[in-house]
């Protein structure tokens, strides 16, 4: 059985974001998170950023024929997208071209990142639910729990439910391969993460996160009008 998660309950505007478009990585992120910092990608399946051709150059050899291969053309395209997707968002930060970022799957799912510009400091995980991707990356472990509501669970109990699970599948994703669940360190933090539709999303971090680059969020209205006041 998986240890309890007993992490805080903080909403997403209790730590600063700043909203950006997708297109504005390339000029807004240059170098891996400073520690503190989150860096956040939502991306839907059929991001044209992530071409054809793009996924054809940057995929290794093994991606490409799981894209290719896999029983549901749909996600396999999906897989492709985030795939290429991480490689371009992970060039941008240390200078290079997408395909010479070393992209590896770890157990439990965990997404293992190798460049000589890294440095063990980039830890990346990368969630999917229905058409939507996300990508998170930071300089400690992380990881991503998605839910989906179900008929009838849109309670105050049920939401807190759904919740609790979200944190536990993030905990898990980010301790798995180190000590095991059980024997993580207490002090995680969850961050909530602003999803579209019916989707609960937490973001489960190592330490305490002081700001967030979120890039295809669409943003809120206090946001919104805290940039107008500026």
């Amino acid at each position: 059985m998986p240890s309890t998660v007993r992490i805080p309950e903080p909403h997403a505007a209790e730590v600063p974001w700043r909203y950006y478009d997708l297109a504005k990585s390339r000029v807004q992120i240059h170098e891996p998170p400073a520690p503190g910092e989150v860096c956040l990608w939502l991306v839907p399946s059929e991001f044209r950023f992530a071409s054809a051709s793009n996924i054809g150059s940057w995929l290794s050899l093994a991606e490409r024929k799981r894209t290719r291969l896999h029983p549901n053309s749909a996600l396999g395209r999906r897989f492709g997208v985030a795939r290429a997707t991480l490689r371009l968002v992970l060039s941008h930060m240390l200078d290079c071209e997408p395909h010479e970022v070393g992209v590896d799957d770890g157990p439990g799912e965990r997404v293992v990142v190798t460049h000589p510009s890294a440095g063990g400091a980039i830890y990346v995980d990368v969630a999917y639910s229905g058409i939507w991707i996300v990508i998170a990356v930071a300089s400690t472990r992380i990881g991503l729990g998605l839910t989906v509501e179900t008929a009838g669970a849109h309670d105050a109990d049920a939401r807190k439910l759904m919740w609790h699970e979200a944190a536990r599948i993030g905990r898990a994703r980010a301790a798995h391969g180190e000590a095991g669940d059980d024997a993580a360190p207490a002090g995680w933090h969850a961050l909530t993460l602003p999803m579209p539709g019916e989707i609960c999303g937490v973001l489960v971090v190592e330490k305490s996160v002081a700001r967030v680059q979120a890039f295809g969020w669409d943003r809120p209205f206090e946001a919104e009008a805290g940039a107008a006041a500026s």
